[in-house]
């Protein structure tokens, strides 16, 4: 259900360009007519989070509120990442390239058990699936803003008992059309039985010349049925200027398995959120990730656990890596609901400042209403070992070396979750290039 609209907040003032885009017609969005128009309403009478809103107390949403048609940063003071083309470490995917939030032409002759419907061409049914989640306070409103705005996005359907082998890739190129912005809709569903890897990258440009900055919003609905497994991977190696806001929100099944690996190493302000709603018994997630703001970056993973049934289990483990003025940010959240009982949930965050003028905040947080239970949470914050870059150094390795091979260790417990090998030594190339 959704939230009234709140009397007692003011209203924070939204951008003209977002307001602009917030008066096309109800057509604009791919949502149900009558819920486009309340997450218009929302969002209006919210505007865009800021610090006062609980969710958002370490996340400054300024950059997007300062974007016009024709932003452009000074490349030459950002962090560099190489060009990538993910392709080539991911071995026989089949890849849905979306540029600019504008879904390109999709894969042809694609293997049995997999349907990619666009959301333009998809059913009032499926699309009432692929808006189901609805903002229920400002902490939601750029949910709000992605139903009053989903210009694109399609529904990938596994068909039951399918044993997807290839990976299926979605190549975001976030380049700038028509707008500063974009807001993407996937709804993907696993039915009984199935088994399927997803990659989400957003790789690197390989232009020399500043590029205008671009904000990219985007909501994913992801239902599992009973005793499917899927394999998750967000990579998120875009250039400085990009602007990134995303949230997930899975649903399990009796036995369904979720796995997330998130690795951000890119982007001027990126916000990754969460929520995996446990629902029968056997059921688990993994929720794996790592962070690394360099440069002036902002980097921020938010995680909702909802264990809602007896017999299940979650495991989480983040890592971020902050540098220069880098700051970055992991709160997970797991709740037990009182009926929930024989459940076990982990969680863990350890984190790595490599600067004086670099910031991390980490809030791990538990609520337990039933009583038989195994939960524990963690958090550590610490600099590299002085003692083992002195044991390096006495080895003949250089101070910079040493460095390089203590920030890629940390880094590496995360990395080497990936099931491709090609994949794992680019991606530790690329971390060993900005230690």
């Amino acid at each position: 259900m959704s939230a009234a609209l709140p009397r007692a907040i003011e209203p924070v003032e939204l951008p003209e360009w977002l307001r602009a885009a917030l008066s096309q017609p109800v057509t604009a969005s791919l949502a149900p007519t009558g819920v486009q128009t309340l997450a218009c309403e929302q969002i209006l009478s919210w505007g865009l989070p800021t610090a006062r809103d609980e969710e958002w107390r370490w996340t400054n949403l300024r950059p997007i509120a300062r974007l016009s048609a024709t932003s452009t940063i000074d490349n030459t003071a950002s962090p560099k990442t190489p060009a990538t083309d993910l392709t080539a470490f991911v071995p026989n995917a089949w890849v849905i390239r979306c540029n600019g939030g504008q879904l390109q032409p999709l894969p042809q002759n694609l293997p049995a058990g997999i349907t990619i419907t666009p959301l333009t061409e998809a059913s009032e049914a499926d699309c009432a699936a692929a808006f189901a989640p609805r903002a229920q306070g400002r902490n939601d409103a750029l949910v709000a803003l992605n139903t009053a705005l989903a210009g694109d996005g399609f529904v990938l359907d596994i068909a039951a008992h399918a044993d997807i082998q290839a990976p299926i890739l979605i190549d975001w190129h976030d380049t700038p059309h028509e707008a500063n912005h974009s807001h993407t809709r996937l709804l993907i569903r696993l039915g009984a039985h199935s088994k399927a890897t997803l990659i989400e990258a957003t790789p690197s440009s390989c232009s020399n010349t500043p590029l205008s900055t671009y904000w990219r919003n985007a909501v994913s609905v992801i239902e599992q049925g009973a005793n499917s497994q899927l394999n998750h991977i967000n990579l998120g190696l875009g250039d400085y200027q990009r602007l990134l806001t995303d949230r997930s929100f899975v649903h399990l099944e009796r036995d369904a398995r979720y796995r997330s690996i998130h690795i951000q190493l890119g982007g001027q302000l990126t916000r990754h959120e969460i929520d995996v709603n446990i629902s029968a018994p056997g059921a688990h997630c993994d929720l794996l990730g790592l962070m690394m703001p360099r440069g002036k970056q902002v980097m921020d993973t938010h995680t909702r656990i909802t264990h809602g049934a007896p017999h299940t289990t979650s495991n989480e483990h983040y890592l971020i890596i902050a540098d220069d003025a880098g700051r970055g940010i992991f709160k997970g959240r797991i709740l037990v609901a009182q009926d929930a009982q024989k459940i076990e949930a982990y969680q863990n965050s350890r984190n790595l400042l490599l600067s004086n003028t670099a910031e991390i905040d980490t809030k791990p947080e538990l609520e337990i209403y039933a009583d038989d239970v195994k939960c524990s949470h963690g958090a550590t914050i610490g600099r590299l070992d002085d003692e083992a870059i002195y044991y390096l150094q006495s080895r003949g390795i250089s101070a910079a070396n040493a460095r390089k091979l203590l920030v890629t260790g940390f880094a590496q417990e995360i990395i080497d979750a990936l099931p491709y090998p090609e994949l794992i030594a680019h991606l530790s190339e690329l971390i060993g290039a900005g230690a």
